[in-house]
């Protein structure tokens, strides 16, 4: 196709076609249209075909920024988004609140504070933002076979990756 029309281009480079004029830019289009149409592939689309397109480009999901819709529908979240990538969220939230629950249990098992069990929440509350702060962007190490293999995984996730160390000979 793209010979195709280098070759209707071509034909036309000895004339004086100044490409601003609309009149100039419909003859060039017409050409090619007619070139497409004896020697290579032309297709006409519908309007329903022209419709699906722009649907198509506004199926994407937020999240993970891949196109939804050819997902069935049963897996599709709030408005375009994948439900998987949409649980994968709530889990991480979920992982925070039982985190922050955690904190507050352990600090209220050793008595409360001056101020009784409302000053302990506002504690344990403050406490496990500051925890999960720290923790958001930093990695867990992990070792299953007494550091033969290493991994890391993401604070929060539970997906990791091993880590290549390279030996030292002696």
């Amino acid at each position: 196709m793209k010979q195709i029309i280098k070759d209707v281009l071509n034909d036309m480079s000895d004339s004086q076609i100044n490409l601003a004029s609309d009149t100039a830019r419909e003859t060039v289009s017409s050409l090619i249209s007619a070139a497409l149409k004896t020697k290579g592939s032309y297709k006409e689309y519908t309007d329903y075909e022209l419709d699906e397109q722009k649907a198509r480009a506004t199926w994407v999901c937020s999240i993970c920024g891949e196109n939804t819709f050819e997902v069935d529908s049963d897996y599709i979240g709030t408005g375009t988004n994948h439900l998987g990538c949409e649980l994968k969220l709530e889990m991480k939230d979920k992982d925070k609140i039982n985190l922050k629950n955690q904190i507050y249990t352990e600090m209220t098992a050793d008595g409360l504070p001056p101020g009784g069990d409302v000053e302990a929440v506002l504690e344990s509350k403050k406490l496990a933002e500051q925890i999960i702060k720290a923790q958001e962007g930093s990695w867990i190490y992990e070792s299953p076979d007494g550091g033969e293999t290493i991994y890391r995984r993401e604070f929060g996730s539970d997906e990791r990756e091993e880590i290549k160390i390279e030996k030292v000979k002696k």
